[in-house]
């Protein structure tokens, strides 16, 4: 294979880079035009070789360069039974996959799909974008994880440092917890920080019921062998398993069908987990919080939610306040929304009666829409500071009154959104005084925003 002029050799080795190929010429190739680059290669020429790699101790590989044609188990099959999210950025390489194999293949995680025989510059540009790539994934999951700690949960309201105290009392504990409050009140950031104070070694790996249909839900908890249904090419290990020796936070665990809750139980008193079309049951090291924003004993006075696993989750409920509860909250939570979403050198502003608008506002979405309302102001800001006005929290929203109460009833879903999208497109146009401007501010291409623009009856610059 052909390499680009090589540079000079950095003293400290380069990120690992792991070749997982049957054929011997193209890792002697990918070995040399990698560790030219400043790359440290490591080699594995099967699927298997790859995944006793990946399991080995010590921290992975910073990438792994997979081919997907290889006799016995094939590179689909490898990525498709590893971890969810992927343990490491995934480039996928291959001469003779088919256009389907290649949208599987980035379905199932991989950053970006090269074929053979790449050009140095082609392979080169994918392997830096996927690092890239895994850097900034690193970067936001410390950052989730350092929010999510006990101590730096935000706020200092009474509520929020019972909650934190709460959570360092019993987050080492394998107690079953069932975390409860409306939507948007940060169940998952508490379920984050219960499992970090549980000082386990496996990871938290998070399921929201709502999100899968019913038909899927099975499979993605509790796995399947290889043939145990029509499209099961290959063995997969459920979000159960990978949650061994970690935590399994089940988000929205009331919207669970009534058979899936009779086997979810059987998993937390055995703890044993069978997958589908599979014989004999593994054993399992998980603890399970379960996150819910509906009142799980009216359901199970309805028959919706079986009793038997309500009380063996309800071990110890944990109550999150609504927003509204907790006003002096919402100041501190603004600025660390502003920090993560402008970055901590942007500083964040507040006009005139901003502060007394934020605790004003009855935030019926609570920290989600806080949230939801500082990346919206950060997209329209332009350059410099992000500043906060009375004024955007003043009128009626597509969806709320001046009090934030939900109001869907005054027009048709499709005009809630048009003014919606009405009111975002004229603040973009008023702040960037142009459609390119305004199209770089909305991150959208000029052409659509034009044609958008018109069609909702605005003028544009």
């Amino acid at each position: 294979m052909p390499s680009l002029p090589s540079m000079p050799r950095p003293a400290v080795p380069g990120p690992r880079i792991l070749l997982v190929d049957d054929d011997p010429g193209v890792l002697k190739g990918l070995r040399g035009l990698l560790s030219d680059e400043g790359f440290s290669p490591v080699e594995a020429r099967s699927a298997a070789d790859a995944a006793r790699l990946l399991d080995a101790p010590g921290p992975p590989p910073a990438l792994m360069l997979l081919d997907l044609r290889m006799p016995g188990e094939t590179g689909l099959e490898l990525l498709a039974r590893l971890p969810r999210p992927l343990p490491l950025p995934v480039v996928v390489l291959s001469g003779e996959a088919s256009p389907g194999e290649a949208v599987q293949a980035l379905k199932l995680g991989a950053t970006d799909f090269v074929e053979k025989p790449p050009s140095p510059e082609r392979l080169l540009t994918a392997l830096r974008n996927a690092l890239a790539l895994g850097e900034l994934r690193e970067e936001q999951q410390r950052l989730r994880e350092e929010l999510a700690r006990p101590g730096h949960l935000v706020g200092d309201s009474p509520a929020m440092e019972a909650l934190r105290q709460l959570i360092a009392r019993v987050g080492p504990s394998d107690t079953a917890i069932l975390i409860t409050g409306e939507t948007g009140t940060g169940k998952e950031r508490v379920a984050r920080a219960l499992h970090l104070a549980s000082g386990r070694k496996g990871r938290l790996v998070a399921v929201n019921c709502a999100a899968i249909p019913s038909t899927l839900l099975e499979s993605e908890l509790f796995g399947h062998e290889r043939g145990a249904f029509s499209g099961a090419t290959s063995r997969r290990l459920g979000r159960i398993e990978q949650a061994h020796g970690g935590t399994l936070f089940l988000d929205e665990l009331g919207d669970m069908p009534l058979e899936l809750q009779a086997k979810l139980l059987r998993v937390l008193e055995t703890k044993e987990v069978e997958r589908l079309g599979g014989s004999l049951p593994i054993e399992v090291n998980v603890r399970v919080l379960a996150a819910t924003h509906r009142d799980l004993a009216q359901a199970v006075r309805e028959g919706r939610f079986r009793q038997d696993l309500y009380f063996r989750l309800n071990v110890l409920p944990l109550l999150l306040p609504p927003l509204r509860e907790r006003p002096e909250d919402i100041l501190q939570l603004a600025r660390a929304f502003a920090a993560e979403l402008a970055g901590p050198r942007t500083p964040l502003e507040l006009a005139p009666g901003a502060e007394e608008a934020l605790r004003a506002w009855s935030w019926p979405g609570n920290v989600r829409e806080l949230r939801n309302f500082i990346e919206r102001q950060n997209l329209l800001r332009g350059d410099g500071p992000l500043v906060l006005r009375p004024e955007q929290l003043a009128g009626p929203t597509p969806l709320a009154d001046r009090r934030g109460r939900l109001v869907p009833g005054e027009k048709s879903y499709r005009e809630h959104v048009d003014d919606f999208e009405r009111a975002l497109i004229q603040a973009a146009l008023d702040e960037g005084g142009s459609i390119a401007a305004a199209a770089r501010l909305l991150r959208m291409d000029r052409g659509n925003l034009y044609r958008r623009a018109k069609a909702l009856g605005l003028s544009t610059p």
